[in-house]
């Protein structure tokens, strides 16, 4: 009886579970339905002005968000899937528990049936001669039919428990298979997308020499800083609300890193950022830097642009985090395309630009060498922009690389 109550309680445990990953299946489920709705939104603009006009800047950039959006949604759709099939391993490996309790149950309870058939009337007669008085005899049939309604009552109820594991499963395999065909089905899409960007990008080298659509570009990037800026800015604010929070409450703290949003000092398994100055591998294994930080004089286009990074150019295209840290965002950004920000101890991030087929989630804890995504074919070619920052104060790559 005790195995069995311990068999309920896993029952119990493993639905409660189950229903703490629905509730994050769901939240998934509202994230990817806004980003499709924002990548709806996004094909009718484009839609629109490819009828007025055949290729622009506008256009090109466009194409490249839509890429951004296919991309996250694939990703969430994965982390669907994997989050599916370990429910789907969970409640396999506790039915096969249930199962081996159900035939031990069975054995035993077979042979108490096979000897009540052939001493059954014997042993009850011998029951009621060996009594001390009828009462006692009385009781003892009494156990005898007790211990058998006992064992059909346990068979019948983990029999139902298996029904209901079992019909569980049959919903998450055939979840797990839709979600199957929806992430084919986004590949499809993305592969697509991909062939219009390629096709644009043919168009767009006759473009280069143009020099209002490189003065547009120009202007893209400079707005693009001011944004990565203001959004350093808002992951700092954030950073320092859950610092107090996690230096005034242990319990806070220790909720803070299971959640994994951490975009503070409480990096698990990380060693000081600071430290590693001068030390920092590079975000990739083979590139040559081809412009500093500060601000630079466009000698063709006659004006200057502030830079808070480094431009590396890329012959070895996987992207990797320069250190242990939390995914804090990924956003797309004019004239840097996706961008994705990490979030490493002492409050000090990195943020890498010109990135395609991202290979990690916002609020995702990676570790250093970790690929993050791969350098995307953009105006100027294969381009990783890389910055780091520490706070609110931009500092020069440089300094922290080992060159």
């Amino acid at each position: 009886m005790v195995k069995c109550n311990k068999i309920f309680v896993l029952i119990f445990l493993l639905s409660s579970y189950v229903l703490s990953q629905t509730s994050d299946l769901e939240t998934n489920r509202k994230n990817l339905q806004v980003l499709r709705e924002e990548l709806k939104n996004l094909e009718a603009e484009l839609d629109l002005k490819q009828q007025k006009e055949k290729v622009s800047y506008k256009n090109y950039s466009n194409l490249n968000k839509q890429k951004l959006y296919y991309e996250k949604i694939i990703n969430a759709l994965k982390k669907q899937e994997i989050i599916k099939s370990n429910q789907i391993e969970l409640i396999n490996n506790e039915i096969e528990i249930i199962k081996k309790d159900i035939n031990k149950i069975k054995v035993d309870y077979s042979k108490f049936i096979v000897f009540n058939y052939k001493y059954g009337r014997f042993s009850q007669l011998e029951l009621l001669f060996n009594s001390k008085n009828i009462r006692q005899a009385i009781i003892r049939l009494k156990h005898l039919r007790d211990f058998s309604v006992r064992n059909r009552n346990r068979i019948d109820k983990l029999n139902q428990s298996i029904s209901k594991l079992e019909i569980q499963k049959r919903i998450l395999a055939k979840e797990i298979e839709e979600k199957r065909l929806i992430n084919a089905e986004k590949n499809r899409d993305l592969s697509l997308l991909n062939e219009k960007i390629n096709s644009e990008k043919k168009i767009l080298n006759e473009l280069r020499r143009d020099r209002n659509f490189l003065m547009k570009q120009l202007s893209d990037k400079k707005k693009s800083e001011v944004a990565i800026k203001n959004l350093i800015e808002k992951l700092t604010v954030e950073s320092s609300k859950q610092n107090i929070i996690a230096d005034n409450s242990a319990i806070e703290k220790e909720e803070l890193i299971e959640s994994e949003n951490l975009n503070h000092k409480y990096i698990p398994g990380s060693i000081s950022f600071s430290k590693l100055k001068g030390k920092l591998p590079f975000p990739v294994s083979k590139g040559k830097v081809v412009s500093g930080i500060g601000s630079k004089k466009n000698l063709r286009l006659n004006t200057e642009v502030l830079s808070y990074g480094i431009d590396i150019l890329c012959s070895d295209l996987s992207v990797k985090a320069v250190s242990d840290g939390i995914v804090s965002a990924i956003e797309w950004l004019p004239g840097y395309g996706t961008v994705i920000i990490i979030s490493h101890r002492e409050n000090f991030k990195t943020v890498y630009g010109h990135i395609e087929n991202i290979q990690v989630t916002e609020n995702q804890f990676i570790q250093a060498g970790s690929t993050i995504g791969y350098v995307s074919n953009g105006i100027e070619g294969r381009i990783l922009h890389f910055q780091i920052w520490n706070g609110r104060q931009n500092l020069d790559p440089i300094s922290w690389l080992k060159i």
